[in-house]
């Protein structure tokens, strides 16, 4: 039988799902809770609820934010021609 995953919460790549064997949630349903990717690759095994809250923290600490600071700017090498 198949395991159906209801995101619960979702930030960055990651998010928490529910796991239940009807492809409709039901919380009293769940046999599970797990990790996935944004792309629905899973990344850890069927864990309790805090388990699984803790792993996705993890990941999520793990992740380091991209600052704008942090990209490279473009540099003209000749300065903007104006139209007249």
């Amino acid at each position: 039988m198949g395991q159906y995953p209801h995101a619960l919460r979702a930030e960055g790549r990651y998010q928490l799902v529910a796991l239940t064997h009807s492809p409709v949630y039901n919380p009293a349903d769940v046999v599970g809770y797990a990790v996935l990717t944004t792309g629905g690759e899973r990344v850890s095994d069927v864990l309790s609820l805090e388990q699984a809250h803790a792993r996705w923290r993890e990941l999520l600490e793990q992740d380091e934010p991209v600052l704008v600071e942090d990209e490279r700017k473009e540099t003209r090498t000749r300065p903007r021609r104006r139209r007249r």
